[in-house]
């Protein structure tokens, strides 16, 4: 990006001349972070979005995300110069296999793409629902039970065993527990990625093999585009907010962040979206891409 456009893009983000923005700042923020919102195969549009703050030469300093956030931008802190399409193709290939050993080992054909589906459905898909779309989607009358732990597995693999402390681009995400005064939110910010991911996107009602331990945060309003709590953990920020839900992102306006909100609106994706090929990944992976690029033409 030529640094004249470095210059209007930070001095048109901070006046706010952009209708996505809100909450502007006193002074130049220090950091930029992207916020992920939920949102099942949808999210996928953070792939695109993020691919497109990158081919503009906007840095990002951090990433906090939620379920289908969580896991976009798990894969962009922990190898932020690598070819993001790719590094999920890859993580889409490493779930797939081990689904297919499993369910080969219980005498059935394989069901990555339901499964994954509910996986990352961020609680939207009913029990019965879900079973339906591994039954499709896997092609036979039985398939393995839905294994939070194997999805668990598969990420610690895929990501070496890495931990969140430890990541180039610091990387947030949060999940619920249960407490006698109701649900708390729970914020992790150590320990292993992969443990971090998986419980974003726990669901008991989903996974014969969960717990009520962690639990996804999806339903929650605030947490479903989670821009508060990024201002919490990095005040003083801009935060570019890539919402793929059907509401906008709920926070205070006068939270001490510059917030840059973009909505990517699209026709929720086919299942098969979730390989990370075909045209409905395409899509959506455009979608993302062309929604801040265009957010980002606004601004010139």
């Amino acid at each position: 990006m030529p640094w004249r456009f470095r210059v209007l893009l930070l001095t048109a983000l901070l006046v706010g001349t952009t209708s996505c923005h809100r909450g502007a700042a006193r002074r130049a923020p220090e950091r930029t972070c992207a916020v992920l919102s939920v949102g099942g195969a949808k999210g996928l549009a953070h792939l695109g979005a993020l691919d497109a703050l990158k081919a503009r030469g906007v840095h990002i300093d951090c990433v906090v995300g939620n379920s289908m956030g969580a896991v976009v931008g798990s894969l962009y802190a922990s190898a932020p110069q690598a070819d993001l399409r790719a590094r999920y193709r890859k993580f889409f290939s490493d779930y797939e296999r081990e689904t297919v050993r499993e369910a080969k080992k219980r005498g059935t054909v394989g069901a990555a793409i339901g499964l994954l589906a509910v996986l990352l459905s961020g609680g939207s898909l009913a029990p019965a629902l879900a079973a339906g779309a591994l039954g499709a989607a896997g092609g036979a009358s039985t398939v393995p039970p839905l294994s939070h732990e194997r999805f668990t597995e598969v990420l610690d693999s895929f990501y070496l065993g890495a931990r969140v402390e430890e990541l180039p681009v610091p990387f947030v995400t949060f999940y619920q527990e249960p407490t006698n005064q109701g649900l708390r939110r729970v914020t992790v910010t150590r320990g292993p990625v992969a443990s971090a991911v998986a419980a974003s996107a726990a669901n008991p009602f989903l996974f014969e093999d969960a717990t009520l331990e962690r639990i996804d945060p999806g339903a929650d309003r605030v947490s479903a585009v989670p821009v508060h709590d990024a201002c919490t953990l990095f005040p003083g920020s801009r935060l570019i907010a890539i919402n793929v839900t059907e509401e906008p992102a709920f926070y205070r306006p006068d939270m001490g962040c510059e917030v840059w909100e973009v909505r990517v609106d699209m026709e929720h994706p086919a299942n098969e979206a979730l390989m990370g090929s075909g045209t409905d990944f395409d899509a959506t992976y455009a979608a993302g891409f062309d929604a801040v690029s265009r957010a980002l033409e606004r601004l010139r």
